[in-house]
């Protein structure tokens, strides 16, 4: 195992605006979101980024769900990737500045 930081949980780290968060957690692959979680789950709280730790969760409770025809049940993981996608699009999350 090496002992080298995983590169999405560093940029993660390194992330100075909600819109490089957003990006970093829409573009990391889903198993480094989900083997780092936590890591990624702080970085998120400690930037008081709301919508990330969501997001995380999310994810967890998508993959952990029974599924659907071989898809996911319900709108949540969807719901909670649209304020990441917002924070892309308009450089801030609704109502907020950034």
């Amino acid at each position: 195992m090496s002992n080298q930081m995983d590169p999405h949980v560093r940029a993660m780290l390194e992330a100075a605006t909600d819109v490089q968060r957003s990006q970093i957690l829409l573009s990391a692959p889903v198993f480094s979101l989900m083997r780092w979680r936590e890591a990624f789950r702080q970085a998120c709280r400690r930037a008081a980024f709301d919508e990330g730790v969501a997001y995380l969760d999310a994810w967890h409770d998508a993959l952990s769900a029974t599924r659907d025809r071989g898809g996911f049940r319900g709108v949540a993981l969807e719901a909670a990737k649209m304020p990441l996608l917002y924070q892309i699009d308009n450089g801030r999350a609704p109502g907020g500045a950034e």
